[in-house]
């Protein structure tokens, strides 16, 4: 008796297992799942049942009908998951001509973006992913308002033109590719889920990128016009991409592995544009020679016995011709001067070496030296 309520007991617990596995289940699978719970009945009428022969044909025809069932359920679970994969791996190789075209132009726009609000130290950096668009939209709104026409300095204005300037030729790549896809074949098919479609088919934001590209095109546009349109594309092509990598798990896949690559760049970017020529580093250098020099003060037999090395005379000699304005000397130092050496690279923009950096030949050094453009350091805010 008790074996038989373990063996029912068993049974059951492994058509609840199969049924869990089953998150949308067919009329097939439905009469699966009858005929189990008919060969369950069978075999609990089995149990009430007095003559052994009519008792052990009732088992055996229970048994059998469950078992049977069972395997054709499995079957068909395995079969249904193997179909599944199938279908993922086809629509991966349907959709990856468009993944590849969002994936380039992705990176394009997020650096120039990024970038920017790096070196210009406006906040947190964008990258896709997002739930939340607002902060993303308020910031490119407020790009676009930007009076670029009416800007003076050459180097304020070279900041817009890398923010901005991205080759159309991506933007209608993208286009291209999205609405070549057959929507209503892909649904049909069940290669795309219906929601899925449902999504694909808002065409608002694609409209109004085909509207910019068509007003980019015309050659009579003002530097401001182009310049206006340019960011408000860049603006509803992200909102797009944003909205793709929300509904394909791939495409978010290969955007986290060029994020990766993205927020290391940035890194980079901050530390040797920004924190280099911040107020932070130049104190704790500031400090640091501070401490040095009242120590030997306490411990001049120390410094006595000291030899200056070739670094230090080296950067001696810059600080001295900082000072006293000789952009001669150092123009014959920038030869020897390690490009590791950040507290010499600091020193050139600190607000004393205004004069000599005005330097055009000077300024050529020190971008061949450091890889980046001469930037004076920001004075201290209050």
């Amino acid at each position: 008796m008790k074996r038989k309520r373990k063996r029912n007991n068993g049974i059951f617990s492994k058509v609840k297992k199969l049924l869990a596995t089953v998150k949308k289940p067919n009329w097939e699978y439905i009469a699966i799942i009858v005929i189990i719970f008919i060969g369950v009945a069978v075999l609990v009428i089995s149990y009430f049942i007095c003559d052994s022969d009519a008792k052990n044909i009732a088992v055996g025809l229970g048994t059998g009908v469950v078992t049977s069932a069972l395997v054709t359920l499995y079957l068909e679970l395995i079969s249904s998951k193997i179909e599944k994969r199938k279908v993922e791996k086809f629509k991966r190789m349907l959709l990856n001509p468009l993944n590849d075209a969002v994936d380039k132009l992705y990176v394009q726009i997020v650096l120039n973006v990024n970038e920017y609000r790096v070196r210009e130290e406006i906040g947190s950096s964008f990258l896709l992913p997002m739930k939340d668009t607002k902060e993303v939209s308020e910031f490119f709104k407020k790009m676009q308002e930007v009076d670029f026409e009416s800007i003076d300095s050459e180097e304020i204005k070279s900041k817009y033109d890398d923010f901005s300037t991205i080759s159309l030729s991506f933007f209608k790549e993208v286009i291209s590719q999205y609405e070549a896809l057959p929507f209503e074949s892909l649904v049909i098919e069940k290669i795309i889920t219906q929601d899925e479609y449902d999504q694909l088919k808002h065409f608002e934001l694609v409209n109004e990128c085909n509207r910019c590209l068509n007003i980019l095109n015309n050659m009579d546009l003002t530097e401001l016009e182009r310049y206006k349109t340019t960011v408000h594309l860049m603006h509803v092509m992200f909102l797009f991409i944003n909205r793709l990598v929300r509904i394909f798990d791939f495409m978010s896949s290969k955007i986290e592995i060029e994020n990766k690559r993205i927020k290391s760049h940035l890194d980079d970017i901050y530390y040797n544009e920004v924190y280099l020529f911040s107020d932070e580093y130049i104190q704790q250098w500031e400090e640091r020679a501070k401490a040095e020099a009242e120590y030997y003060a306490e411990h001049p037999e120390l410094y006595e016995d000291t030899e200056e090395s070739e670094e230090d005379i080296l950067h001696r000699k810059v600080n001295e011709a900082i000072w006293a304005g000789d952009v001669q000397t150092i123009k014959e130092c920038f030869p020897k001067i390690d490009r590791n050496n950040k507290q010499i690279q600091s020193e050139l923009t600190w607000s004393v070496a205004k004069d000599v950096m005005k330097d055009k030949e000077l300024r050529k050094l020190y971008y061949q030296k450091y890889g980046v453009k001469y930037k004076l350091r920001r004075e201290k805010r209050k």
